[in-house]
């Protein structure tokens, strides 16, 4: 059953500072910033933690609250052998599940995140 939707819209222009290691370590988990390393590429790593905070938030508008302690980094995204994003690991208690994509240009990220009661 539908619990609920969320997407968020990252402008990528704006958020370009976050690639230092404090806003990297703030918003990914120890799973994403092990991804984000890898990459050499600074265009895909900035579409990478554009993504991930726009799925984030988008987590968050689905679930229509946050309880004040949980984090962006609590929150793993990462993709399949395809290339399709999924949630890894989620505080939200195992009756949630997510279902996650995400689309992004050179000057933008976007998310859209349907959130499922099991």
């Amino acid at each position: 059953m539908i619990y609920g939707i969320g997407t968020d819209l990252v402008d990528l222009e704006r958020i370009k500072h976050w690639l230092d290691e404090k806003h990297v370590t703030r918003i990914l988990s120890l799973d994403e910033v092990e991804v984000i390393h890898s990459m050499t590429s600074i265009e895909r790593k900035l579409t990478f933690i554009g993504g991930r905070f726009a799925a984030k938030e988008a987590i968050f508008k689905a679930i229509s609250h946050g309880d004040g302690k949980t984090n962006f980094k609590d929150i793993t995204i990462l993709n399949d052998l395809h290339g399709k994003p999924y949630v890894k690991t989620h505080p939200f208690g195992q009756e949630l599940q997510f279902q996650v994509s995400i689309s992004h240009t050179e000057k933008q990220a976007i998310a859209f995140v349907i959130c499922e009661r099991l």
